[in-house]
């Protein structure tokens, strides 16, 4: 029996374990040592220390570099969709009476948000359609359809259930697969705002709500003043 087995057969890995623990530095000076040592792989080959180490590495940095695309691009669409709030507001305000607002709602919507469907459904006591995107309801008729929505506090993102919409969009609703739909309040809801997309993954339930509900706290200050309550 040689020494390096008579070393094997008093020693198991845990006691390796232990002391490699204990003496991180041992390889320090050692590097030939180090370069020999392999891994058996899962598929059953053999591969250097080194080498697998430069491997996990290199897939480290892949991961990295891939959650660093995935926040560049999150901070690139945020950016574009402020933009267009920022554009969407600044027309609102500007807009010298209520058919210009209303054609700005729905031009923003159109154009800058490239949306499937919208519609403003705004609550009175005297039904009527302001135009073809915007219609004024009684309240009590519109919770029976879309009461979650308007008890919502935050923006709803995602699938909605087939009746609300149907209430929301209309003739278009066929075609919406995500919608964003926000409930303009002061103290109670005063309107509902729906924006829908064809695209199943453009308005996520996961997806931040901060810009577009920010859209929705400038409405509940500019809406009353186009609108008779």
């Amino acid at each position: 029996m040689n020494k390096a087995k008579a070393v094997t057969d008093q020693m198991n890995p845990d006691d390796v374990v232990e002391f490699l623990a204990a003496h991180p530095d041992f390889f320090v000076g050692r590097e030939q040592l180090l370069q020999s040592l392999t891994l058996v792989q899962d598929n059953g080959n053999t591969v250097s220390l080194v080498e697998r180490q430069a491997s996990m590495l290199r897939e480290q940095n892949a991961e990295t570099r891939s959650k660093l695309d995935e926040l560049l691009a999150a901070a690139e669409s945020n950016n574009d969709v402020f933009d267009k709030c920022r554009a969407l507001i600044l027309s609102l305000i500007s807009s010298h009476d209520s058919d210009s607002f209303f054609s700005a709602l729905e031009n923003s919507f159109n154009q800058e948000f490239k949306s499937t469907a919208y519609s403003l459904i705004i609550f009175g006591n005297t039904p009527r359609q302001i135009n073809h995107f915007t219609s004024v309801v009684n309240e009590s008729s519109a919770a029976e359809y879309v009461g979650a929505l308007m008890r919502a506090t935050k923006p709803t993102m995602g699938v909605l259930r087939p009746a609300e919409q149907d209430f929301l969009f209309r003739h278009a609703s066929d075609k919406v697969r995500s919608a964003a739909v926000l409930a303009v309040r002061i103290d109670e809801p005063i309107a509902l705002l729906a924006i829908g997309s064809e695209d199943k993954d453009y308005f996520k339930s996961g997806l931040g709500t901060l810009f577009i509900g920010f859209v929705a706290d400038a409405l509940a200050l500019l809406l009353p003043r186009h609108i008779d309550h």
